[in-house]
């Protein structure tokens, strides 16, 4: 029996003034707007959270010229067309990652809504707004730690930790939330961070290199609580073969997967050993991104591989 499966949707009457607002094109429009928005907020994580800074205060500020950025020129992704991607006071250019970030936290706001409440409605079940809104929130942090990771090869705590605890939280309380129990929940979130931390383990007491950090095992934590047993299987597998498909090439062609060497990063740290000849073309490459991947594509096709992953076991 599948997780979803062992935890039905039980269709409910729905009043007919919140069909009609669940089901219009405005609700729609406003889902990929708060993506939008909570996108632009995910930035300001992205900068400030490896740099130890508050996410809260100061107000978003030009990294360049430091002036405060007004209201009318922060609205996410207008405000970069507008301004064609330069700060108003002293013209220096924005990165396209911030309306790169912005935009996919909307598109991913806006499919969730359409997976977990606009399609549901229309089969005659209940929507689901909490789950929208959770996976959202799992999504957004994934993206977040995409980007901490290119940049900073870190996986910070103050995302995936509390995110596990709320995970295994839901599961234990309202499992029909995420379809998952809480056994699944704990024991995916426990071998997640097991496997990656005894590999890691091994390799520094075998070899004195340390070939996956701890950051990789704390997401796996937070990954296997929100996602279960068939979840953290698919991020590990797909992670580890995208990571490969992606990375192979672009070391081929003289480029680097992060924006930055590690050891430009973290100095010369002894754990990081040198480089070693089983990674991917000599080179280290961060795991984290392709873990995030493998683990938003699970979200997103979750009955399917759920359904292909238990009927193959079973046949």
């Amino acid at each position: 029996m599948t997780a979803i499966s062992a935890v039905p949707i039980v269709p409910v009457e729905i009043a007919e003034p919140w069909l009609l607002i669940l089901l219009s094109p405005a609700t729609r429009v406003l889902a990929f707007a708060w993506g939008a928005l909570w996108g632009s907020f995910s930035n300001v994580v992205i900068h400030r959270v490896p740099l130890g800074e508050s996410v809260v205060w100061p107000a978003s500020r030009c990294p360049q010229c430091r002036s405060a950025i007004k209201p009318y020129d922060n609205v996410p992704i207008f405000s970069y067309l507008w301004l064609r991607g330069k700060c108003r006071q002293c013209g220096t250019s924005v990165p396209l990652r911030y309306v790169t970030v912005e935009l996919l936290a909307g598109v991913m706001s806006f499919a969730l809504y359409m997976q977990h409440v606009y399609v549901p409605l229309l089969e005659g079940d209940a929507p689901r707004v909490a789950a929208w809104l959770l996976w959202f929130t799992f999504g957004l942090s994934l993206l977040a730690i995409t980007y901490i990771d290119l940049d900073y090869w870190i996986i910070p705590d103050g995302i995936v930790l509390p995110l596990c605890g709320v995970g295994l939280l839901l599961a234990g309380l309202r499992p029909e939330i995420l379809n998952l129990r809480l056994a699944e929940a704990l024991g995916a979130a426990v071998a997640g961070y097991a496997l990656f931390a005894g590999i890691r383990w091994l390799y520094l007491r075998m070899r004195g290199i340390e070939a996956l950090g701890l950051g990789d095992a704390k997401l796996l934590l937070m990954v296997g609580a929100f996602t279960g047993p068939v979840g953290l299987v698919w991020t590990i597998g797909a992670g580890a073969l995208q990571g490969l498909l992606v990375s192979v090439p672009l070391l081929r062609a003289g480029k680097r997967v992060a924006n930055q060497e590690l050891r430009d990063v973290h100095g010369d740290d002894p754990e990081l050993g040198e480089d070693d000849p089983d990674r991917v073309m000599g080179q280290r490459v961060p795991f984290g991104p392709f873990l995030a991947l493998a683990a938003i594509e699970f979200v997103f096709a979750r009955r399917f591989i759920e359904t292909w992953v238990y009927g193959f076991v079973g046949g």
